[in-house]
């Protein structure tokens, strides 16, 4: 289930966060049922990303053509020239584009802030005081063996709004969880360590062919949490030709040994990984492995680690 996120109330003192996407009653991204929510942006730019989309400061004008009525009234309402149509195509420059959303409120199978519409501006920007205004209730449904996720992109790139949104949740006894890349300044983790109760923490040693190993900063990383008794989760994505390396599965077997981390979760490959990339404009990295490629990495990396635990807190 998703709902819309407006911004009820601006108070004095709170912080304005960006986010792409809330999620509530999510059975993934944590124990229980979880209410997430996607803040925008994230440093990683792994090669393999799911929702490129939450990698810029805001995320591109998504098109669905699916849902196009081919009516062109974008082509009118747009004061900037970004769409077209040739031959019944629709062609979109988003080079030329501002974001002011006036070709959603033109277009009859689109509504600002709904996603699946035609035309679909994701990131929204909220005060922090009312977005946990607006996710409360739902938290609240989600019962004590459930709780709240910080997601992403990378919500800990906006640090003030994610300290916020996380004190307001302990305040009413939430369980929080932060998902991250580990990527961060040590700083950036130690101001919300007493405010997260689970850290889902992304074991992303490679993110690009052409980038360098993430093996020492993680190291670090892992090395703060622990030392400050955190709780924490590491998450292997299935991702072949990357998770299925064996010098990347034994520089996790290795952090994994040196800080007693006995149970980690696997995040399966999402069959649906190209939409997104259509959606936005943005070109494929990686190109989507075969179904036998999936199930030999995930053989490849079970069997690596066939001592350990697997919990199956997945993001599909």
């Amino acid at each position: 289930m998703r709902i819309k996120i407006s911004d009820r109330n601006n108070p004095k003192g709170s912080c304005t966060v960006r986010l792409f996407d809330v999620a509530e009653f999510s059975p993934y991204d944590g124990p229980g049922t979880r209410t997430v929510v996607y803040f925008q942006g994230c440093n990683a730019h792994c090669a393999w990303c799911h929702s490129p989309q939450s990698q810029p400061g805001h995320a591109p004008l998504l098109f669905n053509t699916n849902v196009c009525a081919r009516c062109q009234r974008c082509v009118s309402a747009c004061p900037y020239g970004v769409h077209s149509f040739s031959q019944g195509i629709h062609h979109i420059d988003r080079t030329r584009c501002n974001q002011c959303g006036a070709c959603i409120e033109q277009c009859p199978n689109s509504i600002a802030g709904v996603r699946g519409s035609a035309l679909h501006l994701p990131t929204a920007e909220v005060s922090v005081s009312s977005l946990f205004e607006q996710i409360d209730p739902y938290i609240r449904l989600n019962g004590k063996n459930g709780g709240i996720t910080l997601s992403g992109g990378e919500a800990l790139l906006q640090p003030e709004a994610a300290e916020e949104l996380l004190r307001s949740c302990k305040q009413r006894g939430y369980h929080t969880a932060i998902e991250t890349s580990g990527l961060l300044s040590l700083a950036t983790y130690e101001r919300v360590l007493p405010l997260v109760d689970l850290w889902l923490f992304g074991m992303r040693i490679i993110t690009h062919p052409h980038a360098l190993p993430h093996h020492h900063h993680i190291k670090e990383v892992l090395g703060l949490l622990i030392r400050n008794n955190a709780s924490v989760l590491p998450r292997i994505p299935m991702i072949p030709s990357y998770f299925d390396r064996d010098d990347v599965l034994q520089s996790i077997a290795s952090l994994l040994a040196e800080h007693s981390l006995t149970t980690v979760s696997l995040m399966p490959w999402n069959r649906n990984y190209a939409i997104c990339y259509t959606e936005s404009g943005i070109p494929l990295q990686m190109q989507p492995p075969s179904s036998t490629e999936i199930e030999l990495c995930e053989s490849k990396i079970t069997s690596f680690f066939n001592n350990l635990t697997f919990k199956l807190y997945e993001h599909i």
